[in-house]
């Protein structure tokens, strides 16, 4: 269905709604209000700055049209739309970066008249000869940040911890309505300290953790009190906690529905899939699109049973090559056909058309390239425990500590659980469980200590495990001859190889 959208008598612009992206109409006590939000994308003369242009129409032939510089040196900066030749306006940036200029028909005070198209017109910031921004104002997404008006995406993710910090988690939302957009990062278990959150590269915020509480940022569009301003796209972008140069967790968040014509996961944890269960090794996780390609989908999994096997799948693309990147590094090319799909399949003992698989895949970034850029991406999580967020519910007592053992990243699908206890009378226990381990004896370091216990699984190919030490020793306990308060406790095979792991955390 086609809508017309008009500026009044004075401009009397008309647009079909095939070439123009409108929000939801939205009932309010002054009217309805239409809404087209658009980032503008960036030359990259600032690497830092964003602009966002709005156009609303809230009802009785009153409009108003916005342009917002942030992230900018103060400064005057000229404002063109389609005539790139004598300005609209200018905007004058701050010396906290921000800027803007509101156009209003019918005019408002001193707020310059509204009478000119922007529908499918070029906008440009500039400063002199310098070109900041340019871009159609049509409401869909441009390279420098935000999202149009018509994403109604409500988007999941969990964060890979790829870091020294073993227990670190953190989980991406984004949630786009008619009348606002949402972004949130929230991690826990994260060293104390001071920690940036990266877009992309470019620093949008810092966060400060301070105990294994969790902590929460929340940006949106338009602020709200106790929310950051959300003036940039983390669509289609990668995120990344960091601490100096050194990434502790990361994650890439696929663009928005709209704009992919595809359906991301709606909450962390739904774009991946544990194949193996209690039979095996399996994981399969769903490549995120950019944004670039329009229906592009694709697929990752990985299984492990005596061997490693890696595949990827990429299916709806134009006929062509595509380069498959791991790590940064190209390890494949995918020849696509006419029926727009194909896969690469690598193992540790190759044979017939398998590729060998020398590489990293778990915490690394995957990565479908054409020359127009990178279509389709994800961080490969390191375990079914972090791609899935199965962590049993801890708690924290000064008599009682239960937490999870955490997956080191060499068996995909192995979990479990430390419990301490302190009786009144002083005598303390810890009570180790593992599952779906394969079967056999493990070893238990303490504080990098090996204990002289052992952890015995059983079942016929994976199982369950369980180890209790205690002050008294008697019936299957064994001696509890180490403190384990505040202590680091390692699952270990045969070989001396981290399984699994937990700080016993007493407040």
């Amino acid at each position: 269905m086609n809508r017309v959208l008009r500026l009044g008598s004075s401009s009397l612009l008309a647009l079909a709604a095939s070439a123009l992206f409108v929000s939801e109409v939205v009932a309010k006590s002054g009217g309805n209000d239409q809404i087209v939000s658009q980032f503008l994308a960036s030359t990259g003369a600032d690497a830092n700055g964003t602009s966002r242009a709005r156009w609303r129409d809230k009802g009785g032939s009153v409009l108003d049209f916005n342009v917002e510089l942030d992230h900018m040196s103060a400064g005057s900066y000229e404002l063109y739309v389609t005539d790139l030749v004598t300005p609209k306006g200018s905007i004058s940036v701050d010396g906290l970066g921000h800027g803007d200029v509101e156009f209003k028909t019918p005019q408002d005070g001193v707020k310059p008249l509204f009478d000119f198209s922007v529908f499918g017109e070029i906008v440009e910031v500039r400063q002199g000869a310098t070109v900041f921004f340019t871009d159609t104002f049509d409401g869909t997404i441009g390279g420098g940040g935000g999202g149009s008006g018509v994403d109604t995406s409500k988007i999941g993710l969990y964060m890979v911890s790829v870091g020294p910090d073993f227990d670190a988690q953190g989980q991406l939302k984004y949630e786009a309505k008619a009348t606002k957009t949402k972004f949130s990062i929230e991690v826990e278990k994260l060293t104390p300290g001071t920690y940036d959150v990266l877009v992309d590269g470019v620093q949008v915020s810092q966060l400060t953790t301070t105990s294994s509480i969790s902590v929460e940022q929340e940006f949106q569009d338009p602020i709200e009190p106790g929310k950051l301003l959300l003036d940039f796209d983390p669509l289609g972008a990668q995120i990344d906690v960091v601490q100096g140069a050194t990434v502790y967790l990361t994650a890439i968040l696929p663009a928005s529905n709209s704009s992919t014509g595809t359906t991301a996961p709606n909450k962390p944890g739904k774009g991946s899939k544990d194949l193996g269960k209690k039979k095996g090794d399996a994981l399969e996780i769903a490549l995120a699109n950019t944004g670039l390609q329009s229906a592009a989908k694709g697929k990752a999994k990985m299984t492990q049973t005596g061997e490693t096997e890696f595949e990827v799948e990429v299916e709806h693309l134009p006929a062509g090559n595509y380069d498959f990147f791991v790590a940064g590094v190209q390890q494949g090319t995918f020849v696509v056909g006419a029926l727009g799909a194909a896969q690469l399949d690598y193992s540790t003992s190759p044979s017939g058309g398998v590729l060998l698989l020398d590489f990293a895949v778990k915490g690394e970034t995957l990565e479908v390239r054409s020359n127009a850029g990178t279509l389709l991406s994800a961080v490969f999580p390191t375990s079914v425990q972090a791609a899935l967020g199965n962590f049993a519910k801890e708690s924290f007592k000064t008599n009682k500590v239960k937490v999870n053992l955490i997956n080191a990243g060499v068996d995909l699908d192995a979990t479990g659980t430390a419990s301490w206890k302190r009786k009144s009378s002083g005598s303390q226990s810890l009570t180790l469980t593992v599952r779906d381990l394969p079967a056999g004896v493990y070893g238990v370091v303490v504080n990098g200590t090996p204990s002289a216990a052992t952890l015995t699984v059983t079942g016929a190919i994976y199982g369950k495990g369980t180890l209790v030490f205690a002050t008294v020793a008697k019936g299957k306990k064994v001696a509890l001859d180490f403190d384990p308060v505040d202590a680091t406790v390692q699952i270990t095979d045969s070989f001396g190889t981290v399984m699994l792991q937990a700080v016993i955390d007493v407040p």
